[in-house]
């Protein structure tokens, strides 16, 4: 039982301090090393059903450095079938893993708008939230969108007994091929600092962010049928 909740208990830290609730990344994606690790090529690090994970270092500052993950796939649809779910607030619960509740803080256009979202974490850590800020940009045939994310913490007051993610930035890239061809692309990075060695976690993390992303393709071919 010790061994179980203790997986779980890192699982679910890393899965949430990197970021969208991808029961991953971006969880602490980030780890802080010495600045001689960074290498702005991405190697692929998993791959199953047709998606793949890659991780790279970038540069955080002169002494620093931290990954960042990349995950990609294909899928038999239009692109606007994948932006019209990342646009729905009410559709994260069903695909970002363990999350507890997201709603719209705040929309200023319909291209930028804040959204909040909590993750549910077992005893004896807390609950973890984040206030995201989205940016939509697409071409003007919608054959390519890119969708930024960044934290923005003091946007609301932190919870009583909620852990407020501090730091991430996601983007997703959505480029159509062809009408029913589409490559879905999300990056993502945190600069917090992680609490574990990077060998524990690492697996988690990806075999997360691959659950993430099938949870998401499931979403999308659905509502494509």
């Amino acid at each position: 039982m010790k061994t179980k909740i203790t997986y779980l208990l890192i699982l679910l830290h890393f899965t949430f301090n990197s970021g969208l609730g991808m029961e991953s990344p971006d969880n602490n994606l980030s780890a802080f090393s010495s600045s001689d690790k960074v290498n702005n090529k991405f190697t692929l690090v998993r791959s199953d059903d047709n998606i793949s994970i890659y991780m790279r270092w970038i540069k955080v500052n002169d002494t620093t450095s931290t990954r960042q993950l990349k995950a990609k796939f294909m899928l038999d649809c239009p692109a606007e079938n994948v932006v019209s779910v990342l646009r729905d607030d009410k559709s994260y619960t069903k695909w970002m893993k363990a999350t507890k509740t997201c709603y719209r803080v705040k929309t200023i256009n319909s291209n930028q708008w804040y959204s909040y979202v909590q993750f549910a974490i077992p005893w004896p850590l807390n609950n973890q939230d984040c206030i995201l800020k989205y940016e939509v940009h697409a071409n003007d045939d919608l054959s390519r969108t890119v969708i930024t994310l960044v934290s923005v913490p003091g946007i609301l007051e932190s919870y009583n007994g909620i852990e407020r993610i501090s730091h991430l930035d996601g983007t997703w890239i959505i480029t159509q091929f062809t009408p029913g061809r589409t490559c879905v692309e999300y990056y993502v990075c945190s600069k917090q600092t992680q609490k574990f060695p990077a060998w524990i976690v690492d697996p988690l993390i990806q075999k997360n962010l691959l659950n993430t992303m099938n949870a998401l393709r499931d979403i999308v071919i659905s509502i494509s049928k």
